[in-house]
Formats: structure tokens, sequence, C-alpha cells
């Protein structure tokens, strides 16, 4: 019998962590990018406002926050 090694990761958001959203348009020569936000509802409807206003639909989405990590 093999025994096999399992690693397992779970992120843990801390609560003094402030989480922080912000998106950019990946279309062509746009250089539309939302504002950083702490709440990523609002930079989901900043993107699918520029969807609506100019068709662009791929955008690359970053979030960011301090992550506490237990084993």
């Amino acid at each position: 019998m093999a025994v096999t090694p399992v690693c397992r990761m779970v992120r843990h958001v801390g609560p003094e962590s402030e989480l922080t959203m912000t998106a950019r348009c990946m279309d062509g020569g746009c250089t539309w990018e939302s504002a950083p936000t702490p709440q990523p509802g609002t930079g989901a409807v900043g993107c699918a406002a520029h969807t609506a206003a100019t068709g662009h639909a791929t955008f690359a989405v970053r979030l960011e926050y301090i992550a506490l990590v237990t084993t």
C-alpha cells in the first residue's frame, strides 16, 4: 500500500483585514479601470456599467486582502 501526502490550504480573512477590489477592462486599447473599493459588489456594478456603455465584456479583476492561514 502506497502512502500519499495530502496538503490542504484554507484561506482565512482576518477580522482586521481590509478587502480591496479593483478591475480593468481588457478590451483592446481601452483604459477603463474601476476605483478601488472594499465592496466586490460595487466593483461588479462598475464592470456591468462599463459593459453596458461600451460592449466590452472582459475584465481583469483583483481582490486583495490580508490572510491569516493555519495548517
